[in-house]
């Protein structure tokens, strides 16, 4: 990574009382879930703002965009969450020339353990300019969060989990907007599934990365063993096999993205013992049309406190422009302490060409 630096500074905000983080032109002090895509020649950025980590309806997503290939971001939008929910975990992807973002939105709730409560919406807001956002599209029942869409042979997909984290189960649409449920990707809701990444192969074949938390003691990813489900599913996807697991990374917030035929991910990493994270980017290895996969880590990205929940694009064949939050490096609290603390979002370049 030659370079990164603070994009939105979260510090520079630290007020709690009074902060109205529904304003276009401010920011609050906790700034997390990014994502970016590139759309219409250029890339776009979208994360939440809100006064912490905790669910509630004073809370925000920005959206900008770059147009000299990731060295500037100006601001296009800004879509508020609803007058009763929190708003969170967008993610981008491009339909028929628009620009769609899937959003969650949810009930307030003060201890948000295993997503319990929370009556999840996942929604879909659309765009011809990336400027204004059309009402939300309510895309599967109450209950059902929507990780990453990704597109595959005129397909949408899409690995939604149930509030409580009891199973996740894969969603497609043909139009973005209206989605059908599908096989159950994992089940064992003892495991505490959540977040799960999908990633097509050359050859069709579907990886899901499911993010356990597992039980009471693995919950904080505080001790071993940290683990990620791998499930495969043939087309046309009707049945997933879970053979395999990561038994010493729990990949949280997860990114997955190829480069020049090598499977990479961004993802939470955590230091087993200490209470705290880092933001690092690892490699899938192994046999990639249907396992056994490995994984490598090469290297942390600047995080520290409440961290993850990257984004992504290229801006040319060998550099990324990458987004993601952190808190303060410095004082690289505890993710207990982090996510009530401030956080900024950074932007970075990977040089993939130095990954040897």
């Amino acid at each position: 990574m030659p370079q990164a630096e603070i994009f939105v500074n979260g510090p520079a905000h630290d007020q709690v009382v009074g902060a109205d983080c529904r304003l276009a032109a401010d920011y609050c002090r906790h700034n997390e879930n990014t994502d970016m895509i590139t759309w219409n020649g250029g890339i776009w950025l979208v994360h939440r703002t809100a006064i912490s980590q905790q669910l509630g309806p004073n809370s925000a997503l920005h959206v900008y965009e770059s147009t000299d290939h990731g060295k500037t971001f100006q601001q296009k939008a800004l879509i508020p969450a609803p007058t009763d929910r929190d708003i969170r975990d967008p993610c981008f992807f491009i339909v028929g020339g628009k620009l769609y973002m899937k959003a969650l939105e949810r009930l307030p709730n003060t201890t948000m353990t295993r997503d319990t409560g929370v009556d999840t919406v996942s929604a879909v807001k659309t765009s011809a300019d990336g400027v204004t956002w059309a009402p939300d599209t309510v895309v599967a029942p109450h209950g059902w969060s929507f990780w990453r869409v990704k597109e595959n042979a005129g397909v949408y997909y899409s690995a939604a989990y149930q509030d409580g984290d009891l199973q996740v189960v894969l969603y497609h649409s043909t139009d973005g907007l209206n989605w059908t449920a599908g096989p159950q990707i994992y089940g064992v809701s003892a495991d505490t599934p959540l977040e799960t990444e999908l990633t097509f192969m050359p050859s069709g074949k579907l990886l899901a990365l499911v993010r356990m938390d597992g039980d009471d003691a693995e919950l904080l990813g505080d001790v071993e063993p940290l683990r990620t489900k791998i499930c495969w599913s043939d087309p046309p996807y009707s049945s997933f096999t879970c053979p395999q697991e990561f038994d010493t990374q729990r990949l949280d917030g997860p990114l997955s993205f190829f480069w020049q035929g090598r499977l990479f991910v961004i993802a939470r990493k955590h230091l087993v013992g200490t209470g705290k994270k880092r933001t690092s980017l690892f490699e899938i290895g192994g046999t990639l049309e249907g396992g056994p996969l490995t994984i490598k880590e090469w290297g942390q990205l600047p995080s520290a406190g409440d961290t993850s929940y990257a984004g992504i694009a290229m801006s040319d064949p060998s550099h990324a422009v990458t987004s993601w939050y952190s808190g303060d490096l410095a004082l690289d609290q505890p993710w207990v302490t982090g996510i009530f603390a401030p956080t900024s979002i950074w932007l970075g370049t990977i040089d993939f060409s130095k990954l040897q």
